[in-house]
Protein backbone atom coordinates (compact mmCIF):
# COMPACT_ATOMS: atom_id res chain seq x y z
CA UNK A 1 0.00 0.00 0.00
CA UNK A 2 1.39 3.29 -1.04
CA UNK A 3 1.65 6.45 1.64
CA UNK A 4 -1.20 8.45 -0.33
CA UNK A 5 -2.96 5.44 -0.37
CA UNK A 6 -3.02 4.51 3.00
CA UNK A 7 -3.46 8.20 4.12
CA UNK A 8 -6.63 8.27 2.63
CA UNK A 9 -8.00 5.15 3.68
CA UNK A 10 -7.06 6.39 7.34
CA UNK A 11 -8.62 9.47 6.72
CA UNK A 12 -12.04 7.90 5.32
CA UNK A 13 -11.68 6.07 8.27
CA UNK A 14 -12.03 8.60 10.37
CA UNK A 15 -14.55 10.53 8.33
CA UNK A 16 -16.69 7.56 8.02
CA UNK A 17 -16.63 6.67 11.96
CA UNK A 18 -16.97 9.97 13.36
CA UNK A 19 -19.76 11.29 11.27
CA UNK A 20 -23.24 10.22 12.06
CA UNK A 21 -26.32 9.60 9.97
CA UNK A 22 -27.73 12.76 9.21
CA UNK A 23 -31.63 13.31 10.31
CA UNK A 24 -31.49 16.17 8.15
CA UNK A 25 -29.98 16.89 5.26
CA UNK A 26 -28.98 20.29 4.02
CA UNK A 27 -26.83 21.11 0.59
CA UNK A 28 -24.87 23.86 1.97
CA UNK A 29 -23.82 26.08 4.62
CA UNK A 30 -24.31 29.98 3.19
CA UNK A 31 -22.62 32.09 6.76
CA UNK A 32 -23.81 35.59 6.89
CA UNK A 33 -22.57 37.49 9.93
CA UNK A 34 -19.92 39.17 12.32
CA UNK A 35 -16.53 38.17 13.65
CA UNK A 36 -18.06 34.92 15.77
CA UNK A 37 -18.55 33.28 12.67
CA UNK A 38 -16.19 35.61 10.49
CA UNK A 39 -13.21 32.80 8.51
CA UNK A 40 -11.27 35.09 7.25
CA UNK A 41 -12.58 37.80 5.15
CA UNK A 42 -12.04 40.67 7.18
CA UNK A 43 -8.26 39.49 7.20
CA UNK A 44 -8.35 39.23 3.90
CA UNK A 45 -9.55 42.71 3.28
CA UNK A 46 -7.36 43.90 5.76
CA UNK A 47 -4.57 42.63 3.68
CA UNK A 48 -5.96 44.13 0.53
CA UNK A 49 -6.13 47.56 1.91
CA UNK A 50 -2.69 47.40 3.24
CA UNK A 51 -4.41 47.45 6.76
CA UNK A 52 -2.96 45.53 10.67
CA UNK A 53 -4.05 41.76 10.14
CA UNK A 54 -7.21 41.71 12.78
CA UNK A 55 -6.58 37.71 13.98
CA UNK A 56 -2.33 37.59 13.73
CA UNK A 57 -1.27 33.92 13.86
CA UNK A 58 1.68 35.22 15.69
CA UNK A 59 -0.96 36.33 18.13
CA UNK A 60 -2.68 33.03 18.45
CA UNK A 61 -5.18 33.41 16.21
CA UNK A 62 -6.24 30.66 13.34
CA UNK A 63 -6.41 30.92 10.24
CA UNK A 64 -8.14 34.51 9.76
CA UNK A 65 -11.27 33.28 12.68
CA UNK A 66 -11.13 35.84 15.47
CA UNK A 67 -10.23 32.27 18.00
CA UNK A 68 -8.16 30.03 18.87
CA UNK A 69 -9.31 27.33 16.59
CA UNK A 70 -12.93 26.52 14.54
CA UNK A 71 -15.43 29.02 15.22
CA UNK A 72 -19.27 27.00 15.85
CA UNK A 73 -20.60 28.49 12.08
CA UNK A 74 -17.22 25.59 11.00
CA UNK A 75 -18.46 23.32 13.56
CA UNK A 76 -21.52 23.15 11.90
CA UNK A 77 -20.43 22.69 8.43
CA UNK A 78 -18.22 20.32 9.63
CA UNK A 79 -21.20 18.11 11.19
CA UNK A 80 -22.78 18.69 7.98
CA UNK A 81 -20.21 16.57 6.43
CA UNK A 82 -19.22 19.67 4.55
CA UNK A 83 -15.76 20.05 6.29
CA UNK A 84 -14.47 24.18 8.08
CA UNK A 85 -16.63 27.00 6.18
CA UNK A 86 -14.55 29.00 3.62
CA UNK A 87 -14.63 32.84 3.42
CA UNK A 88 -16.13 34.24 0.43
CA UNK A 89 -12.92 36.21 0.01
CA UNK A 90 -11.61 32.47 -1.02
CA UNK A 91 -14.27 31.21 -3.11
CA UNK A 92 -16.40 30.08 -0.18
CA UNK A 93 -19.88 30.63 1.22
CA UNK A 94 -19.00 32.45 4.84
CA UNK A 95 -19.65 36.13 3.47
CA UNK A 96 -19.77 37.13 7.78
CA UNK A 97 -16.87 39.70 8.26
CA UNK A 98 -15.52 41.05 11.86
CA UNK A 99 -17.25 44.24 13.01
CA UNK A 100 -20.13 43.61 11.08
CA UNK A 101 -23.27 45.38 12.23
CA UNK A 102 -27.00 43.88 11.40
CA UNK A 103 -27.49 48.02 10.90
CA UNK A 104 -26.13 50.20 8.11
CA UNK A 105 -23.69 52.65 9.64
CA UNK A 106 -22.39 55.71 7.23
CA UNK A 107 -18.76 55.41 7.36
CA UNK A 108 -18.41 52.04 8.65
CA UNK A 109 -15.13 50.18 7.76
CA UNK A 110 -16.69 46.77 7.91
CA UNK A 111 -19.88 45.73 5.60
CA UNK A 112 -23.35 45.15 7.11
CA UNK A 113 -26.08 42.65 6.64
CA UNK A 114 -27.59 44.42 3.52
CA UNK A 115 -23.53 44.83 2.24
CA UNK A 116 -22.85 41.14 2.75
CA UNK A 117 -26.38 40.19 1.05
CA UNK A 118 -25.22 42.34 -2.15
CA UNK A 119 -21.53 40.66 -1.89
CA UNK A 120 -23.71 37.57 -2.34
CA UNK A 121 -25.36 38.51 -4.90
CA UNK A 122 -22.53 39.88 -6.87
CA UNK A 123 -20.83 36.61 -5.97
CA UNK A 124 -22.74 35.08 -8.60
CA UNK A 125 -23.06 31.74 -6.18
CA UNK A 126 -26.95 31.28 -5.61
CA UNK A 127 -28.83 29.14 -3.53
CA UNK A 128 -31.08 25.49 -4.05
CA UNK A 129 -34.08 24.21 -1.63
CA UNK A 130 -31.88 22.40 0.77
CA UNK A 131 -28.85 25.10 1.23
CA UNK A 132 -28.81 26.05 5.11
CA UNK A 133 -28.33 29.73 5.75
CA UNK A 134 -27.02 30.75 9.27
CA UNK A 135 -26.92 34.53 10.49
CA UNK A 136 -25.39 35.77 12.90
CA UNK A 137 -25.78 39.43 13.82
CA UNK A 138 -26.36 41.77 16.46
CA UNK A 139 -23.35 41.71 18.98
CA UNK A 140 -21.26 44.87 16.92
CA UNK A 141 -24.68 47.15 17.20
CA UNK A 142 -24.94 46.88 21.06
CA UNK A 143 -21.30 47.38 21.51
CA UNK A 144 -21.71 50.96 19.00
CA UNK A 145 -24.70 51.98 21.08
CA UNK A 146 -22.56 50.91 24.79
CA UNK A 147 -19.85 53.43 23.25
CA UNK A 148 -22.32 56.36 22.69
CA UNK A 149 -23.80 55.75 26.22
CA UNK A 150 -20.72 55.90 27.61
CA UNK A 151 -19.27 58.72 25.66
CA UNK A 152 -22.88 61.27 24.75
CA UNK A 153 -24.85 62.70 27.98
CA UNK A 154 -28.15 61.76 28.33
CA UNK A 155 -28.20 59.47 25.09
CA UNK A 156 -30.83 57.19 24.44
CA UNK A 157 -30.21 53.78 23.03
CA UNK A 158 -31.79 52.50 19.86
CA UNK A 159 -31.68 49.61 17.85
CA UNK A 160 -34.43 50.28 15.80
CA UNK A 161 -32.14 50.52 13.21
CA UNK A 162 -30.84 46.94 13.73
CA UNK A 163 -33.63 45.47 13.72
CA UNK A 164 -34.88 46.94 10.66
CA UNK A 165 -32.18 46.03 8.92
CA UNK A 166 -32.20 42.60 9.82
CA UNK A 167 -35.63 42.60 8.70
CA UNK A 168 -34.94 43.52 5.39
CA UNK A 169 -31.80 41.55 5.12
CA UNK A 170 -34.11 38.21 5.59
CA UNK A 171 -36.45 39.71 2.87
CA UNK A 172 -33.90 39.86 0.21
CA UNK A 173 -32.10 36.50 1.07
CA UNK A 174 -35.47 35.12 0.79
CA UNK A 175 -36.08 37.36 -2.71
CA UNK A 176 -32.68 35.23 -3.55
CA UNK A 177 -34.43 31.83 -3.48
CA UNK A 178 -32.95 30.95 0.80
CA UNK A 179 -35.54 28.57 2.44
CA UNK A 180 -33.84 27.22 5.55
CA UNK A 181 -32.55 29.48 8.13
CA UNK A 182 -31.05 29.14 11.23
CA UNK A 183 -30.11 32.00 13.02
CA UNK A 184 -28.33 32.58 16.72
CA UNK A 185 -29.01 36.03 17.97
CA UNK A 186 -26.19 36.96 19.92
CA UNK A 187 -24.57 36.57 23.41
CA UNK A 188 -24.52 38.51 26.43
CA UNK A 189 -22.36 42.09 25.59
CA UNK A 190 -22.24 43.12 28.81
CA UNK A 191 -20.37 39.86 30.00
CA UNK A 192 -17.35 40.07 27.51
CA UNK A 193 -13.97 40.97 29.26
CA UNK A 194 -14.00 44.20 26.37
CA UNK A 195 -16.77 45.59 28.74
CA UNK A 196 -16.20 44.55 32.18
CA UNK A 197 -12.96 45.97 32.27
CA UNK A 198 -14.22 49.19 32.17
CA UNK A 199 -15.18 48.42 35.99
CA UNK A 200 -18.30 49.95 35.77
CA UNK A 201 -21.56 47.87 36.99
CA UNK A 202 -23.65 50.36 34.97
CA UNK A 203 -22.26 49.84 31.28
CA UNK A 204 -22.03 46.16 32.10
CA UNK A 205 -26.15 46.08 33.38
CA UNK A 206 -26.65 47.98 30.21
CA UNK A 207 -25.11 45.83 27.53
CA UNK A 208 -26.58 42.61 28.97
CA UNK A 209 -30.00 44.62 28.79
CA UNK A 210 -29.83 45.61 25.68
CA UNK A 211 -28.41 42.20 24.40
CA UNK A 212 -31.42 40.49 25.97
CA UNK A 213 -33.71 42.50 24.29
CA UNK A 214 -32.28 42.61 20.77
CA UNK A 215 -31.61 38.64 21.08
CA UNK A 216 -35.76 38.44 22.09
CA UNK A 217 -36.41 40.58 19.37
CA UNK A 218 -34.21 38.31 16.65
CA UNK A 219 -36.51 35.56 18.05
CA UNK A 220 -39.76 37.65 17.67
CA UNK A 221 -39.02 38.01 14.12
CA UNK A 222 -37.91 34.60 13.24
CA UNK A 223 -41.22 33.07 14.87
CA UNK A 224 -42.56 35.45 12.64
CA UNK A 225 -40.77 34.81 9.50
CA UNK A 226 -40.86 30.65 10.00
CA UNK A 227 -44.97 30.94 9.44
CA UNK A 228 -43.86 32.16 5.97
CA UNK A 229 -45.40 29.06 3.13
CA UNK A 230 -42.29 27.07 2.04
CA UNK A 231 -39.53 28.71 5.18
CA UNK A 232 -37.60 26.56 7.66
CA UNK A 233 -36.55 29.28 9.80
CA UNK A 234 -35.19 28.40 13.64
CA UNK A 235 -33.84 30.42 16.71
CA UNK A 236 -30.94 29.32 18.75
CA UNK A 237 -31.22 31.38 21.78
CA UNK A 238 -27.22 32.31 22.05
CA UNK A 239 -27.83 34.08 25.14
CA UNK A 240 -29.33 31.86 26.66
CA UNK A 241 -27.09 28.82 25.82
CA UNK A 242 -24.67 31.70 26.55
CA UNK A 243 -25.96 30.97 30.84
CA UNK A 244 -26.42 27.32 30.25
CA UNK A 245 -23.01 27.05 29.67
CA UNK A 246 -21.91 29.06 32.86
CA UNK A 247 -24.10 27.12 35.36
CA UNK A 248 -23.07 23.56 34.08
CA UNK A 249 -19.83 23.72 31.77
CA UNK A 250 -19.00 19.85 32.29
CA UNK A 251 -22.54 19.21 30.68
CA UNK A 252 -21.50 20.87 27.78
CA UNK A 253 -18.22 18.70 27.74
CA UNK A 254 -16.00 21.60 29.13
CA UNK A 255 -13.77 22.09 32.45
CA UNK A 256 -14.99 23.34 35.20
CA UNK A 257 -14.93 25.70 36.80
CA UNK A 258 -14.51 28.21 33.42
CA UNK A 259 -12.47 31.24 33.64
CA UNK A 260 -15.51 33.55 32.53
CA UNK A 261 -13.76 37.19 33.06
CA UNK A 262 -9.99 37.11 31.47
CA UNK A 263 -9.02 36.97 27.79
CA UNK A 264 -7.08 33.75 27.75
CA UNK A 265 -4.77 35.69 24.79
CA UNK A 266 -3.55 37.82 27.69
CA UNK A 267 -2.56 34.25 29.95
CA UNK A 268 -0.08 31.66 29.41
CA UNK A 269 -2.88 29.46 28.82
CA UNK A 270 -2.84 30.30 24.77
CA UNK A 271 -3.38 29.28 22.75
CA UNK A 272 -4.61 25.74 24.21
CA UNK A 273 -7.00 28.16 26.45
CA UNK A 274 -8.93 25.31 28.27
CA UNK A 275 -10.89 25.89 30.87
CA UNK A 276 -11.19 29.79 29.40
CA UNK A 277 -14.57 31.16 28.12
CA UNK A 278 -13.03 34.52 26.19
CA UNK A 279 -10.24 33.49 23.58
CA UNK A 280 -9.81 37.47 23.16
CA UNK A 281 -11.43 39.97 25.23
CA UNK A 282 -14.62 39.73 22.65
CA UNK A 283 -14.49 36.41 21.26
CA UNK A 284 -15.25 32.66 22.53
CA UNK A 285 -12.44 30.10 22.75
CA UNK A 286 -12.49 27.64 19.84
CA UNK A 287 -13.82 25.45 22.99
CA UNK A 288 -17.08 27.46 23.28
CA UNK A 289 -18.00 27.40 19.98
CA UNK A 290 -17.42 23.64 19.54
CA UNK A 291 -20.46 23.60 22.54
CA UNK A 292 -22.51 26.43 20.99
CA UNK A 293 -22.02 24.41 17.41
CA UNK A 294 -23.20 20.97 19.22
CA UNK A 295 -26.70 22.74 20.31
CA UNK A 296 -27.61 24.45 17.06
CA UNK A 297 -26.43 20.86 15.48
CA UNK A 298 -29.00 19.29 17.92
CA UNK A 299 -31.85 21.77 17.70
CA UNK A 300 -31.39 21.58 13.77
CA UNK A 301 -32.19 17.68 13.96
CA UNK A 302 -28.93 17.65 11.80
CA UNK A 303 -27.37 14.53 13.06
CA UNK A 304 -26.48 13.23 16.93
CA UNK A 305 -24.90 15.85 18.76
CA UNK A 306 -20.82 14.59 18.31
CA UNK A 307 -18.74 14.62 21.50
CA UNK A 308 -15.44 16.75 21.97
CA UNK A 309 -13.55 13.70 20.99
CA UNK A 310 -15.33 13.24 17.75
CA UNK A 311 -14.90 16.50 16.79
CA UNK A 312 -11.34 15.80 17.12
CA UNK A 313 -11.99 12.49 14.79
CA UNK A 314 -14.26 15.11 12.29
CA UNK A 315 -11.02 16.96 12.23
CA UNK A 316 -8.25 14.99 12.22
CA UNK A 317 -9.73 13.21 8.96
CA UNK A 318 -10.45 16.45 7.47
CA UNK A 319 -7.11 17.23 7.88
CA UNK A 320 -5.36 13.40 6.10
CA UNK A 321 -7.80 14.25 3.58
CA UNK A 322 -6.30 17.45 2.46
CA UNK A 323 -2.45 16.35 3.37
CA UNK A 324 -3.10 13.28 1.03
CA UNK A 325 -4.05 15.07 -1.58
CA UNK A 326 -1.23 17.71 -1.59
CA UNK A 327 0.74 14.91 -1.12
CA UNK A 328 -0.62 13.56 -4.50
CA UNK A 329 -0.65 17.04 -6.23
CA UNK A 330 3.72 17.08 -5.13
CA UNK A 331 4.37 13.33 -6.64
CA UNK A 332 2.07 14.64 -9.33
CA UNK A 333 4.45 17.91 -9.98
CA UNK A 334 7.62 15.99 -9.65
CA UNK A 335 6.42 13.46 -12.38
CA UNK A 336 5.84 16.22 -15.25
CA UNK A 337 9.38 17.98 -14.20
CA UNK A 338 10.90 14.67 -15.19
Amino acid sequence: MNARYAMLTFAGAALSLATPVSAQTYSNLFVFGDSLVDAGNAQAGRAASGGADPAPAAAGYYQGRFSNGYNFADYLSIAMGKGPTVANAYGGLNFSVGGAKSAEVAGDASPSFADQVTTFGLSGKMFDSNSLVLLTFGGNDVRDELAKLGTIAGYTPNLTPAVSAFNAGLSSLYAAGARNFVVTGLPDIGQIPAVTDFGSAGLSAAGTSLSFGLNNIFKQVIGGFDATPGVNATFYDLFAAQQAIYADPTAFGLTAPLNTTTACLRTTAAPACNGYVYFDTIHPTTQLHAAIASGIVSQLGIAAVPEPATWTMLLTGFALTAGALRYRRRRTVVALAA
